[in-house]
């Protein structure tokens, strides 16, 4: 029952940032991904993820972007639970076109409802390295994207052994 509530705060608080963030001049791409990682607490950590990335170009810097990514995770393996997350990255594309690698890092706050014998808190910091590909089109935009997240305490409280997981991404992009 506590998760539960505990959700559907987290939950309305997400939507309520999301309608927020209507603004112009911000890009919106939606974001669909499978994540994994093996811990000391489960060989088998596994969860389905939904990010909307809010994306602003740096003025002066080429290709350079600020990125606000909020986000909800469905975890199921080792049991139901669930992450939400908030994240602030720095995104670059290496070049223009109809088809451009690019690169992001970022960090950001994320609340785990899973219980874990690595991390002695259930609010923690994430960090995430991204690579990933963008293929433009006349009115649309697809995303593949890998990502590596780490996630820790930052040592406020023992144990912080941490988390890494792997993410895979697709995503979706409107041109207006």
């Amino acid at each position: 029952m506590k998760k539960k509530k505990s959700f559907l705060m987290i939950s309305s608080f997400f939507i309520f940032f999301v309608y927020s963030c209507r603004g112009e001049e911000l890009k919106k791409d939606f974001f669909a991904g499978y994540g994994f990682a093996k811990t000391e607490s489960y060989k088998s950590y596994r969860f389905q993820t939904i990010l909307i990335d809010f994306t602003r170009p740096v003025e002066g810097i080429k290709n350079l972007f600020f990125q606000i990514e909020p986000g909800i995770s469905y975890v199921s393996s080792p049991s139901d639970n669930f992450e939400i997350n908030l994240s602030f990255f720095a995104f670059y594309r290496f070049f223009q076109g109809n088809f451009h690698p690019y690169i992001k890092i970022g960090t950001g706050i994320i609340y785990l409802s899973t219980d874990f014998i690595e991390q002695s808190t259930h609010f923690n910091f994430a960090t995430s390295l991204g690579l990933g590909f963008k293929f433009n089109f006349e009115k649309f935009s697809i995303y593949t994207e890998g990502r590596f997240r780490h996630i820790s305490n930052a040592g406020m409280k023992l144990p912080n052994q941490g988390i890494n997981s792997r993410i895979l991404l697709i995503g979706l992009g409107y041109n207006f």
